[in-house]
């Protein structure tokens, strides 16, 4: 029985993590948070919760989601560390970074993760 359950959890604990997805929110004229940091292999998920169209679009061409209209959304892995300035096509003033690592994000690293944006 033990096994069992040990074998459902580890299995669940792989399915949330393939699961895991992020979510900055496009509101008027800004990315919310404007810095993210994620484990390699996550999902980001851009939605436009403003007004007006925007786009999600990377400083080095790695990728331009394209007009996200009002409530639509636009959806990203990211399986390479690094860091991954973007920013809105239209508004000049719209930027962000995500940041990828190979060490999980927890409560108890986000002090630790903090730090990377000072």
């Amino acid at each position: 029985m033990r096994t069992l359950v040990l074998m459902t959890t580890v299995a669940l604990a792989f399915a949330a993590a393939a699961w895991a997805e992020t979510e900055i929110r496009i509101e008027d004229n800004k990315f919310v948070p404007a810095n993210a940091v994620v484990p390699r292999g996550e999902m980001i998920k851009w939605t436009n919760y403003g007004a007006v169209v925007h786009t999600s679009t990377s400083d080095t061409q790695i990728w331009d989601s394209g007009d996200i209209r009002p409530n639509q959304f636009y959806k990203r892995k990211f399986n390479q560390t690094g860091t991954f300035p973007y920013h809105c096509e239209y508004h000049a003033a719209m930027r962000g970074t995500i940041r990828v690592t190979d060490t999980p994000v927890t409560p108890e690293s986000f002090g630790r993760v903090k730090a990377l944006f000072r």
